[in-house]
């Protein structure tokens, strides 16, 4: 019973041989050869070691790194190109090697400083071979432990704005430099991105604003470290609306008069910081306009009560407004009019003559400061402010007496009659 049992087993075995040998066979037959030179058609394999295999974080400290190539079957590749990387915040001696007779290369990597985040508190060398069928080759890694802080922790984020409160429509710079990973300024290892509770976003560690509605916002700024870790940080941002401007308005003279201009003078006053940028006018007859200084002449053609109104607009918008309420109902429809009388009537040569101009009239809120007679006889009295004067003709004629008269506005009227003397 044993005897067949073994010999069951053996015939089992025999057959399985027979069968891998068949299936390699037909493997050897389906496959071309391998190249007689050149590189293997098998990978090559990295090697690294580094001393020290630990570096503090002072941006100073370096490893020695020894990277050692060989090939699938184990032999030591030389004058071979191996491409180099490192973890970011570290920093290497070079960005390629290549290997020596001996298979090796070395390389130093210099430790990142105490702000670096460095992911699992490590730095990462790879190591590549390039060249031929380098697609089969496997690259190698090391890892060098840090000694210090790891970025464990999610960020600190902290911001400022500037101005604190601005003006509404003024353009704030939103500053998040203060913000910390790790015990440091994260600065742009980090990311920052912004809500600034409008409807509208940024990205940046430095962003510019303005707010158009008078409320308060509360902004959001969301700070990432180079792990991933996030921190949201919301501060509430009330921007001010400054005073609106305001304004007094004159005219002169006043009340203007019917078919003669008058001069209208508006001062805008503006908030702090701002300045006023036009003047509305309406004159209360249908007449508007704009103007970018505070005077403006105008003048009404028919007698009535006006409402004369000017609008102030800063450079925000904001408007301030009065009025003047115009009555040209009353008083002289036309302006000032010289007027004047003479006595006696028939004068005689060599008599002297009383000419009165008291009735004479201004122009609306203004005053007569200056009668001019001329006597029509080659004499004048030019300056005086009396309204009452005597003068004798020397013969017999008719004299053309004119008088001119001056109100305090600068207007003038003139009057004349003929004076015959016997």
């Amino acid at each position: 019973m044993h005897t067949l049992n073994y010999l069951r087993r053996t015939a089992a075995l025999g057959g399985l041989v027979l069968a891998t040998i068949a299936a390699a066979a037909c493997g050897l037959d389906n496959n071309a050869m391998p190249a007689l030179s050149g590189p293997s058609g098998f990978g090559r394999s990295v090697v690294m070691t580094a001393s020290p295999d630990q570096l503090p974080r002072d941006a100073t400290s370096q490893s020695t790194v020894t990277l050692e190539l060989r090939d699938a079957g184990g032999t030591k590749v030389s004058g071979q190109i191996v491409t180099l990387g490192v973890s970011p915040g570290a920093a290497l001696s070079q960005s390629q090697v290549t290997t020596g007779p001996d298979g090796k290369a070395t390389f130093s990597v210099v430790a990142p400083s105490s702000t670096a985040i460095m992911p699992n508190n490590s730095i990462v060398v790879t190591a590549v071979p390039v060249g031929g069928n380098a697609d089969n080759a496997v690259s190698g890694s090391l890892s060098i432990a840090l000694l210090g802080v790891s970025n464990s922790t999610a960020p600190t984020a902290a911001f400022s704005v500037t101005p604190a409160a601005p003006e509404l429509n003024q353009i704030a710079t939103f500053d998040a430099s203060t913000s910390t990973d790790e015990g440091s300024k994260c600065l742009d290892v980090c990311t920052y991105q912004w809500d600034f509770d409008d409807s509208t976003t940024a990205v940046g560690r430095v962003v510019t604003h303005s707010f158009s509605v008078a409320r308060s916002y509360s902004v959001a700024l969301t700070v990432t470290d180079g792990v991933g870790l996030t921190n949201t940080l919301r501060q509430f941002v009330t921007p001010t609306a400054p005073a609106a401007p305001t304004v007094t308005l004159a005219v002169a003279p006043n009340p203007p008069v019917v078919n003669q201009q008058a001069t209208f003078t508006a001062l805008g006053t503006p908030a702090a910081k701002h300045s006023i940028v036009r003047y509305e006018w309406d004159f209360g007859d249908g007449s508007t306009t704009t103007s970018f200084g505070g005077s403006m002449a105008h003048t009404y053609t028919a007698r009535g009560i006006y409402s004369a109104t000017v609008r102030a607009v800063d450079d925000l918008g904001q408007v301030g407004s009065t009025s003047l309420q115009l009555n040209l109902s009353i008083g002289v429809p036309t302006g000032i009019n010289a007027v004047f009388y003479f006595t006696p009537l028939g004068p005689l040569v060599g008599l002297s003559i009383s000419f009165d101009a008291t009735q004479s009239t201004p122009s609306n809120g203004a005053s007569i400061t200056r009668y001019q007679w001329n006597w029509g006889d080659g004499s004048a009295d030019d300056d005086t402010a009396n309204p009452i004067q005597s003068h004798a003709f020397p013969s017999v004629n008719t004299f053309k007496v004119r008088l001119t008269v001056t109100d305090s506005q600068g207007r003038t009227s003139i009057s004349t009659q003929d004076v015959v003397v016997k």
